[in-house]
């Protein structure tokens, strides 16, 4: 029963993610640990999916940045392998309920107020190079740093969407592969090969719903996601405090 609520899981919000390029981590990694899985489980399975999308994604961009890639490498992923360490280390004495619900609550309603707070305003280098810390720092203790990223990124690319998805793509790719190479040399057991045949759900699902992704409006959708990210962290936080 529990292989075919995965199944049914991943195979949605591969459909989601493949279409905007996000949705896989923020609505997996609550909604698996809500289901009792540990972080590193939720991490394991969802992880190669993720880096699946994103390569196609990535590969597949028209336009390029390398001066991003360089800052997004020297600025971010140090600061995620700390922080991944230290939340393995730490994962059981932490309440990642709580914790995620948290994060997507903040984020979510930072990116919905980002007009009226004018935050795409003369966003200089050191400011970017300081999101791009924090971007690492939270999703090693979350895998929730997408949320960030896909502010960031729409915030200083403007209008210029193939870019945006091209940022969030890299960075969601590049998070992903570090974080399974720095959990399989960690030395817990906490791949099974039986989760990579969720890989061919990427293969089945990504192409052809390519087709749908430019009948749709990335900032209407933007609004959508961040919505529902929003209520579905208040839920679960509500249901914390209730229960």
């Amino acid at each position: 029963m529990i292989e075919i609520t995965e199944l049914s899981i991943i195979a949605l919000l591969t459909i989601f993610q493949s279409i905007f390029g996000v949705g896989l981590l923020l609505f997996g990694t609550p909604t698996f640990i809500l289901l009792g899985y540990s972080f590193p489980q939720t991490l394991c399975l969802l992880l190669p999916v993720s880096l699946f999308i994103s390569f196609f994604q990535f590969t597949s961009s028209k336009v390029k940045n390398i001066q991003f890639i360089n800052d997004f490498n020297l600025f971010c992923l140090p600061f995620l392998i700390v922080s991944l360490y230290f939340i393995l280390k730490n994962h059981q004495i932490i309440d990642f309920k709580f914790y995620t619900s948290v994060v997507i609550i903040f984020f979510s309603t930072l990116s919905l107020l980002k007009n009226k707070l004018n935050f795409n305003y003369k966003i200089n280098t050191f400011t970017k190079r300081l999101i791009l810390i924090l971007i690492g720092t939270i999703h090693g203790l979350t895998n929730l740093g997408g949320s960030l990223l896909a502010i960031f990124s729409t915030s200083v690319n403007g209008e210029k969407k193939e870019l945006s998805r091209y940022y969030i793509s890299y960075g969601y790719f590049v998070m992903s592969l570090l974080q399974i190479i720095f959990l399989y040399f960690y030395g817990e057991n906490y791949f099974e090969v039986n989760n990579l045949y969720y890989l061919f759900i990427v293969l089945i699902i990504y192409f052809p719903v390519q087709k749908f992704f430019i009948t749709f409006d990335n900032k209407k959708f933007s609004e959508i996601i961040n919505i529902l990210a929003l209520t579905y962290g208040l839920g679960i936080f509500i249901n914390i405090i209730v229960s």
